[in-house]
């Protein structure tokens, strides 16, 4: 059986762009047009993932997320939300509601294949990703291994969203270098995307308290007016 997504949303073509993409990576996936018929397909067997198409600004996201994860079998279900363009209300409402992913339309097919490189189990086979990467970054315990998108510390995974994990990779590539909130734009989001101070503040912290869950100490420090660094202070003498 593939790994199935279920894509919420109204705009047929985009389900059919998606459906596409998602077929030639080794995923199924099944529409449901509204929140009833998403809750209702949501005990569907190998379900990996939800695709939540926002195009209206009164859409309540954030109460629709809730009813997603409470009608999961499993409350770690990734969610991913599409937003239309200029719809910068939408984008903080999904912030907010601790969405997984958020797609700005018209999105970035690359950014795409990456998340959903991040859904794939590893016992699945996918052409182009059977074999293992040696481009690897170590630092304070962290081993990232940027082909296989997967991070880990002392043997325990750390799981990030695609937008973390390209924050930790470029903290990883310079640590204890202190990156503007600029230079995280410009690494994380796609080019030309207005992302707010306050968007990379979130997403920073998000990082950080994946980091710390599982290390057990905030190795990002703040620099007040000048940005974050990656820097372990139990490596510093």
């Amino acid at each position: 059986m593939k790994p199935l997504v279920l894509i919420c949303s109204l705009d047929y073509e985009l389900y059919l762009l998606l459906a596409y993409i998602l077929n030639a990576e080794g995923f199924d996936s099944i529409l449901a047009e509204g929140t009833e018929e998403t809750l209702a397909r949501m005990s569907l067997d190998g379900l990996v993932a939800v695709i939540i198409d926002c195009d209206i600004d009164a859409f309540p996201i954030r109460d629709f997320v809730t009813g997603v994860r409470a009608a999961s079998n499993h409350q770690a279900l990734p969610i991913a939300v599409f937003v239309g363009a200029g719809k910068q209300e939408l984008y903080l409402e999904a912030l907010k509601a601790g969405v997984n992913e958020i797609f700005m339309r018209p999105f970035n097919p690359e950014r795409f294949l990456s998340y959903l490189g991040s859904l794939l189990p590893e016992k699945i086979f996918r052409p182009g990703f059977e074999k293992y990467s040696h481009n690897v970054l170590i630092y304070a315990g962290i081993t990232m291994e940027l082909d296989a998108r997967r991070v880990d510390y002392k043997g325990h995974e750390v799981r990030l969203s695609p937008i973390e994990f390209r924050l930790l990779q470029q903290f990883m590539q310079r640590p204890e270098y202190v990156f503007s909130r600029d230079d995280l734009i410009q690494a994380a989001w796609p080019a030309g995307l207005f992302v707010e101070p306050r968007t990379v503040d979130v997403h920073v912290g998000r990082l950080r308290r994946a980091l710390k869950s599982i290390i057990g100490r905030d190795i990002i420090r703040t620099v007040r007016g000048a940005g974050y660094a990656l820097e372990d202070s139990d490596k510093i003498t």
